[in-house]
């Protein structure tokens, strides 16, 4: 499976953190000049309410999508240049039988909280995976498929709404058009979430609080309904803590060799 990873030019020290988390796990991956805000004023069509760094952001993760869907890859892995992976990662960055066939994207991070998840089962190694049905933000790592990087092209020829809001917000009607799965334990996070100091910030600054008019809430719960009819997943949910016994140097014990277990 190919991994793509977005860092910005002018940015070689986040390079060399993510050069030495894959160089850690035994995986490869391509790097994918990232949008910059500061320097490539965008005429993309977006809505007013974002910023420039959103709007930057969603720029590369776009252009990921553009390569993957111009590409041959069934499954693609894209990271932000501040991943930081657990050491068990590298088998399910280098073999996507794992992966449930119907799965548009599977998220590998963690902001270390509570997660509603459908459907928990096993993928082997001590982890398992679950249709994603609660928010869970953060665009770090996450697996796509070709045909949902296809869709997804489609889909934001205006950008109305952050990334990770789009891809993992079930408020989202994108969101709620995809079929999401999430990997728990997760396997990776943001330097940031792991570190007391924030050294690194993310490639997004946080957007400020912007209150819900009435039809954005509407659209939300509208969103949500859908998303649960569609997934079938009214039923069943369990919350998940993604936070409990997760480290970089995480391990289940006496499983690192175990073989993944192909999903249908």
């Amino acid at each position: 499976m190919k991994c793509l990873v977005i860092n910005l030019d002018r940015s070689p020290d986040r390079l060399n953190q993510a050069t030495s988390e894959f160089a850690k796990i035994g995986i490869a991956f391509e790097r994918v000049a990232a949008v910059d805000a500061s320097s490539e004023p965008s005429n993309f069509p977006a809505a007013r309410r974002l910023t420039k760094p959103e709007i930057a952001c969603f720029l590369s993760h776009r252009k990921c999508w553009q390569m993957i869907a111009d590409g041959a890859e069934q499954y693609t892995a894209i990271f932000e240049d501040d991943v930081v992976f657990r050491s068990d990662a590298g088998p399910f960055l280098s073999d996507d039988s794992w992966i449930p066939r119907d799965a548009d994207i599977v998220k590998l991070e963690t902001f270390f909280g509570q997660v509603r998840l459908a459907r928990l089962a096993s993928i082997g190694n001590g982890h398992s995976i679950g249709r994603l049905v609660g928010e869970h933000l953060g665009t770090a790592g996450y697996v796509i498929s070709k045909a949902a990087a296809e869709k997804l092209l489609q889909r934001t020829k205006r950008l109305k709404e952050p990334v990770d809001l789009a891809l993992f917000s079930p408020n989202s009607l994108m969101c709620a058009r995809n079929t999401t799965y999430q990997v728990t334990p997760a396997l990776c996070a943001q330097h940031r979430f792991l570190s007391e100091r924030n050294t690194m910030p993310t490639i997004i600054q946080t957007a400020p609080h912007r209150p819900k008019s009435v039809t954005t809430k509407v659209r939300g719960e509208l969103s949500r309904l859908f998303a649960h009819c569609r997934n079938g997943t009214f039923w069943r949910t369990q919350k998940v803590d993604l936070s409990l016994g997760w480290t970089p140097d995480a391990r289940p014990a006496g499983r690192s060799s175990q073989k993944l277990k192909p999903r249908g």
